[in-house]
């Protein structure tokens, strides 16, 4: 039975979504990620990052997490957005795991004094990183803004990335958002990579796959850069369906023909 890694002699699957961040790819995109999520590391607050599905979001974040200290700093990361105003609180009093309290008042208190004291008694910010957050609703965004309020709004002790699809974007123009609109320190939204990075990218995780030959031609990496408007999991997805679709036609290399018969076949999918 014929199978991807012994058709092209690699070691691993070359998209493989479970790349380290050690491993990944630095694009022109992704540096400039990279570097706001590093400015609102020192900066503290509030950032607003976004970007449409599959454009690197997690991933980013992923290696910033990574980067951190943990001497210095506490990750907590959720992809858990679909909560209501008073579960949000419970999810973060569990994420820094402390005891449960029967009001939203004392839990509230509680959280607040947790950040603070990560900041001011053991030297470490805390850092939440709130994935899917298009999918918060207004009520829940509010409780998140009244987190951020210490010292009459004159510090912030925490670091708060709000990370999701472009519609976040869209939702913090409403007028209810406006007073968390006003705390946000740093916004970004990623774009698509260019041309030149999405076959850097290409070549990149073929050869870390073990394979240095080119298996594109270079119409082929044209057409999947314009299939797939630069964004990284979709250039993954596209790369290895045409793949899959040459070694069932006996062919070692992918032509953009082959590309073309992928995508009007409906086999392409942002999974």
């Amino acid at each position: 039975m014929k199978n991807l890694l012994s058709w092209y002699g690699f070691k691993q699957y070359p998209f493989d979504k479970e790349i380290k961040p050690v491993d990944a790819i630095e694009t022109e995109v992704f540096n400039e990620t990279l570097a706001r999520l590093m400015y609102i590391k020192q900066r503290g607050g509030i950032m607003l990052l976004t970007g449409d599905p599959g454009a690197g979001k997690t991933m980013t974040t992923r290696c910033f997490a990574d980067s951190l200290n943990d001497n210095l700093f506490k990750v907590l990361y959720t992809p858990l957005s679909t909560l209501n105003r008073s579960d949000v609180l419970r999810h973060i009093n569990s994420l820094l795991g402390l005891p449960n309290r029967f009001s939203k008042s004392a839990i509230f208190q509680q959280i607040q004094k947790e950040l603070l004291d990560y900041k001011e008694q053991r030297g470490r910010t805390v850092v939440l990183i709130m994935d899917e957050a298009h999918l918060l609703k207004a009520g829940p965004l509010e409780e998140i803004r009244l987190l951020t309020n210490f010292k009459m709004d004159s510090f912030d002790p925490f670091v708060l990335i709000l990370s999701g699809q472009s519609d976040l974007k869209r939702i913090m123009d409403f007028t209810v958002m406006e007073p968390l609109k006003q705390r946000i320190k740093m916004r970004y939204h990623i774009t698509g990579l260019s041309e030149k990075d999405t076959i850097h990218y290409i070549a990149t995780r073929l050869k870390w796959a073990g394979c240095s030959d080119p298996l594109f031609s270079d119409d082929a990496l044209t057409a999947i850069h314009e299939i797939s408007h630069g964004y990284p999991r979709l250039i993954g997805n596209i790369s290895e369906e045409s793949l899959t679709y040459a070694m069932f036609s006996d062919k070692k290399t992918v032509d953009a023909d082959m590309i073309l018969k992928v995508k009007t076949s409906g086999d392409i999918s942002m999974n």
